[in-house]
């Protein structure tokens, strides 16, 4: 008895490893077979209220066009403006009711416009950009390296001496004529 039931267990066994394979096996087979399947969309006549024909008709309505987009954003920018310009306006009107003026600080110079010709101009005067100007050839370094410093007092002395030299002829020539007036 105990024979036939060892036998009896080990093809019990047998057949439930089989029958898993098996399974598996079919398992395997219906998901390949599903990936090779290829998804249709069905043409305009069939009803575009279910499925992936409705996913894609929703994501082409959320999708505008570069037109439509710009005009609803022109006219949230507006809207967005406005909105601003009521608020700073009820700011200021409730400010006023209490008895206080507001002041604001804005940036940058102020811009006046030229009578003459009507164009925009700095109220920044002539003489201070010059002057900024001045100051900034001033700060530029010509002679940067020692040899070039050099050079230039040794021009300068040259002319000094040449200028001297000159100097002194003149006064020879003037002393010669006697026509000579120190003072």
């Amino acid at each position: 008895m105990s024979g036939k039931s060892k036998k009896d267990r080990k093809r019990k066994k047998k057949d439930q490893t089989s029958s898993r394979e098996n399974e598996q096996l079919v398992e395997k087979k219906s998901k390949s077979d599903a990936q090779d399947e290829v998804y249709e969309i069905p043409s305009v006549d069939q009803d575009s209220s279910k499925g992936m024909k409705k996913w894609v008709t929703e994501y082409h309505q959320s999708r505008p066009g570069l037109k439509v987009l710009q005009q609803r954003l022109d006219e949230f920018i507006m809207a967005h403006e406005a909105k601003l310009e009521q608020e700073r306006k009820e700011k200021e009107a409730r400010l006023r009711e209490g008895g206080w003026i507001l002041v604001e600080h804005h940036k940058g110079r102020k811009k006046t416009t030229d009578a003459e010709t009507g164009t925009t101009v700095g109220s920044v005067s002539q003489t201070s950009v010059e002057e900024k100007l001045a100051k900034k050839k001033s700060k530029e370094v010509s002679d940067f390296y020692r040899f070039q410093k050099r050079e230039v007092q040794r021009n300068e002395l040259m002319m000094l001496q040449s200028k001297f030299e000159q100097d002194k002829k003149r006064i020879q020539q003037l002393r010669a004529a006697r026509k000579f007036r120190p003072y």
